[in-house]
């Protein structure tokens, strides 16, 4: 019995050491940010930002959508998921999804390398 406390600790520590299992209510800073698909869309920031948007700690706002982020899972120390309520002018869903950044945090990355955001300055 001397040593259930040593399985105990065995079980217990990859859990807490797994990112995945990590939930946020918020979105972490190095998210947040006004994305664009170039860097001359950064101009035309907000809802004018049509390719891109912006991310804040509970919101990501399209050109004419947003999502209230609700909560949000570290995959690993560049991507996260997040369930959140998507709002656009013909109501409110659920809705689901998930942030990758580049390992020097300056893109979004998107489903392939024509979907990629850059960050905007500032």
């Amino acid at each position: 019995m001397r040593f259930m406390p040593l399985f105990l600790i065995a079980v217990t520590t990859p859990a807490l050491a797994n990112p995945g299992t990590q939930t946020l209510k918020a979105i972490p800073a190095k998210f947040q940010g006004e994305w664009a698909r170039t860097l001359a869309d950064c101009a035309s920031r907000g809802g004018e930002n049509a390719a891109g948007f912006k991310v804040t700690a509970r919101t990501i706002v399209y050109y004419e959508d947003s999502e209230e982020v609700l909560q949000v899972r570290l995959l690993d120390a560049n991507s996260l998921a997040y369930t959140s309520k998507f709002i656009s002018t013909d109501g409110e869903e659920p809705s689901q999804g998930k942030l990758r950044l580049s390992p020097d945090g300056k893109r979004m990355l998107g489903g392939d390398p024509s979907e990629d955001l850059l960050r905007c300055a500032g």
